[in-house]
């Protein structure tokens, strides 16, 4: 049972979208973390140095030709910075915790689903017994029917019988196909190559 829960939680696809969330969660704080320098911003501006150009110009108000650099300090994105980083980290927690309470539902619903399997396994045998045992005892009422051994009502009740226990094996039988199927869903994997 716990190589199915295990292959559940490597195949399953939402697990390996909640591994990208983590991921994500990640990323983000690791962005937060380095964005210390954002209320830092360095500009420059070049005006040219013409030589025949001494008087200033009023429409475009070149005062100063050359290079001119400035800083910008904004003390407002400072002061966020921790709080973006510690809530960076708590969505790394949360995004952890998701994948942590999701792997105990999948280990849930594999366990669950595996006890059904197992159920309708264990009803295959005494069924198909029961069966076999309707189909002999049919057999030997239909001879005796045809030897005129019989009534026409013992004959009946055998196919009635017979028929009963076909529609039990049908039933058992489906359930069996169907729980395999349901824990071979979150497995993505055949059970014949689990075990």
């Amino acid at each position: 049972m716990e190589r199915l829960v295990a292959t559940a939680k490597a195949n399953y696809p939402k697990v390996k979208t909640l591994g990208s969330e983590i991921t994500m969660a990640k990323t983000d704080l690791s962005a937060a973390k380095i964005s210390w320098l954002d209320p830092f911003s360095l500009q420059y501006v070049a005006r040219s140095n013409q030589a025949n150009t001494n008087a200033v110009n009023l429409t475009t108000a070149d005062f100063l030709t050359g290079y001119q650099f400035g800083v910008n300090f904004n003390p407002g994105i400072l002061f966020s910075k921790p709080g973006n980083i510690k809530k960076a980290k708590e969505q790394v927690k949360i995004a952890q915790a998701n994948e942590e309470e999701y792997f105990i539902q999948l280990a849930t619903m594999v366990k669950t689903r595996y006890f059904t399997y197992l159920q309708f396994q264990k009803s295959l045998v005494p069924i198909n017994n029961a069966y076999s045992e309707a189909q002999i005892n049919f057999n030997a009422i239909k001879n005796k029917y045809q030897k005129g051994e019989v009534t026409f009502l013992e004959f009946n009740s055998a196919s009635t019988a017979l028929n009963q226990a076909f529609q039990n094996k049908l039933q058992i039988e489906a359930g069996y196909l169907s729980a395999k199927i349901a824990i071979e869903e979150l497995t993505v994997t055949r059970l014949e190559d689990i075990k």
